[in-house]
C-alpha cells in the first residue's frame, strides 16, 4: 500500500501532497485515485483549475461508501485548498470522455 507518483511537471502540487493524499486514501479505504485533467496539463492554474480525480473505493456496503466519499471529497478540497472534482470509477457514460480518462489518468495511490 503507498503513493504512487505522478509523472508530469504540472502535477507537482498533487506531489507535494502526495503522503497526506496516500493518507487519506487509506483511511477512506480507497483502492486507487488517480489525477487526470487539468492538473496534468500546462493550462493548469492553482487557485483556478479544479483538479479532477478519479476514485475506485475497496469493497464496503453502500451506507460506508456514502461517508467514505463525501469524507475523502471534503479531505482533498481542505488538502489541496481548491476545488476537487471526485469521480467514481465507472460513473462517466459518455464514452469519449472515459476513453479520454482512461488514456489520460495518472496514478497517484494505490493500495
Amino acid at each position: 500500500m503507498g503513493a504512487v507518483p505522478v509523472w508530469s511537471v504540472q502535477g507537482i502540487v498533487l506531489l507535494r501532497k502526495r503522503e497526506a493524499i496516500a493518507a487519506a486514501c487509506a483511511r477512506y479505504k480507497v483502492a486507487r485515485l488517480d489525477a487526470f485533467g487539468p492538473a496534468l496539463r500546462h493550462d493548469f492554474v492553482p487557485g483556478e483549475s479544479d483538479i479532477d480525480l478519479l476514485v475506485e473505493l475497496a469493497p464496503m456496503d453502500r451506507y460506508e461508501r456514502v461517508d467514505a466519499y463525501f469524507g475523502l471529497l471534503d479531505e482533498l478540497r481542505a488538502l489541496l485548498e481548491g476545488e476537487v472534482d471526485l469521480v467514481m470509477v465507472g460513473a462517466v457514460k459518455n464514452q469519449y470522455l472515459a476513453r479520454t480518462i482512461e488514456r489520460t489518468k495518472q496514478p497517484l495511490y494505490a493500495a
